[in-house]
């Protein structure tokens, strides 16, 4: 004897057991049976379908169960099989693939590819294509998310060569700045002038004196050192240049790619929405004033 699990006993509520070699109904708890015509295929697609509206999956599962055994090719039943492990009430949610969690190997819908009939084949095949879609997209968002990681280290990279860049061309104004801000010399102007009357009375005094070797010689220092300066700004100035180029193409090069990313996932979603669609068009849903409460 075959025993398919089934329904519940109208009865006394019980689960059901379906004997098929005898094609009744069986309830272990009262004894109750139910005789074949109990279980037509419209019947037990009733039972299904208001299961399913109840969220009582499990016993939608089982009267689909119970159809494939009499008819391994029907669609309602490989399809709702398919929902009821997804606890979709409809396909409809396959519109959004933010609601697709499956996989292309989902074990339910390649039962159904295999063993669907030919007509319905390219029906289970498209919601292949959509969970295939699916995981592309998510990939690309992967990516996205690493190209995007690479193109903001550059871009911090680049900030830095540019703030290094500026401090270079500055260095001067930012040393007297950072002269006039030492303790004791910040905002005390009358010191930083006592300075320079020093630096002018001791001209004065070489000059006074006719000590002009000592006046050329500090005009000189003066003038190494404003060279030195001046070649080591210079020299700065190129390396930080060497190295803005190479990190500008990179940076240029991960906006194009980050760009190029976006496009492909735009396109993807676009194709998942014609897929999606064609699913629905395939095999519209009932309306909801056809379907009872």
């Amino acid at each position: 004897m075959t025993i398919v699990k089934s329904n519940l006993c109208k009865q006394c509520g019980g689960l059901l057991d379906i004997d098929l070699d005898r094609q009744v109904y069986i309830c272990k708890y009262c004894g109750v049976t139910f005789d074949y015509e109990y279980f037509r295929e419209d019947n037990v697609k009733e039972i299904a379908r208001k299961s399913v509206v109840r969220n009582e999956y499990g016993a939608a599962k089982d009267a689909y169960d119970f159809m494939l055994a009499k008819d391994p090719h029907d669609f309602d039943a490989l399809l709702g099989l398919f929902l009821c492990d997804l606890r979709w009430q409809t396909i409809k949610p396959i519109l959004n693939h933010n609601n697709v969690r499956f996989t292309e190997d989902n074990k339910r819908l390649t039962y159904a590819i295999e063993n669907c009939s030919p007509e319905d084949k390219g029906y289970f095949e498209k919601i292949k294509v959509c969970a295939q879609l699916v995981e592309k997209y998510k990939e690309n968002r992967r990516e996205l998310g690493t190209l995007d990681s690479i193109k903001n280290t550059q871009q911090t990279v680049l900030q830095d060569l540019s703030k290094e860049y500026s401090y270079n061309e500055r260095r001067f104004s930012i040393f007297w700045a950072e002269f006039s801000e030492l303790p004791g010399l910040k905002g005390d102007a009358p010191l930083v002038l006592d300075l320079a009357v020093v630096v002018l009375f001791g001209l004065g005094v070489m000059v006074f004196f006719r000590l002009w070797w000592m006046l050329a010689m500090l005009f000189a220092c003066v003038a190494l050192a404003v060279l030195i300066y001046n070649i080591k700004k210079v020299i700065v100035r190129k390396a930080i240049k060497a190295d803005i180029g190479p990190a500008k193409a990179k940076l240029e090069k991960c906006v194009e790619d980050c760009n190029n990313k976006m496009g492909e996932g735009a396109e993807l979603l676009k194709q998942y929405r014609e897929v999606s669609k064609a699913i629905i068009e395939e095999r519209p849903l009932v309306k909801p004033e056809e379907t009872d409460e």
